[in-house]
């Protein structure tokens, strides 16, 4: 461990923002959320938060599993089992004010999750906190995309706000149907 913090501190100094760990360094232990999952890292159990994306809730409240919550988590539970090696390329800040780590998570196929969410419209662009940015403009492009297509959460006219995700909206674009 204390060689990675040298690591770390030596990456920063030469102004790489970023560092990202071997596959043997995380290991998957199950998904919290669609947007929150826990992974094994230098053998500890961790939290880990993706980076620049939100989904919708499914465990705030036990009432209110909100639309599309259930189809991201889902995505994530087919995309990752229990014991994959998995690769994390963490934040400038490595966690949030829970404690959580935040991290931009990789598939076996070295594809993105944080990404892949925006791209089937289960996620939004959301806590964007310089200096933790690196891809916020790339996620911006691919949650465009998603808009325009309608796809997941962008379905729901007024659903998706700048502050979440408006669970009234839902209510009444369903009733309307």
């Amino acid at each position: 461990m204390k060689n990675l913090i040298i690591i770390y501190f030596l990456l920063l100094l030469s102004g790489c923002s970023s560092i990202a760990f071997d596959s043997d360094h995380a290991t998957f232990v199950r998904v919290v959320d669609g947007d929150t999952f826990i992974a094994t890292i230098d053998g500890t159990d961790e939290y880990v938060r993706l980076l620049l994306v939100d989904t919708p809730e499914t465990k705030r409240n036990a009432d209110e599993v909100q639309p599309f919550g259930e189809e991201a988590s889902k995505l994530m539970e087919n995309t990752f089992s229990k014991g994959d090696s998995i690769n994390l390329e963490y934040g400038t800040e490595l966690r949030d004010r829970y404690d959580r780590i935040l991290a931009y998570a990789y598939t076996k196929d070295g594809d993105m999750f944080n990404e892949i969410l925006l791209e089937e419209g289960l996620a939004r662009v959301a806590y964007v906190f310089p200096p933790n940015d690196k891809y916020v403009d790339r996620f911006r492009e691919i949650e465009a995309e998603a808009e325009k297509g309608k796809l997941g959460v962008w379905s729901i006219n007024g659903y998706v706000t700048e502050f979440g995700f408006d669970s009234n909206a839902a209510k009444v674009n369903s009733e309307i149907r």
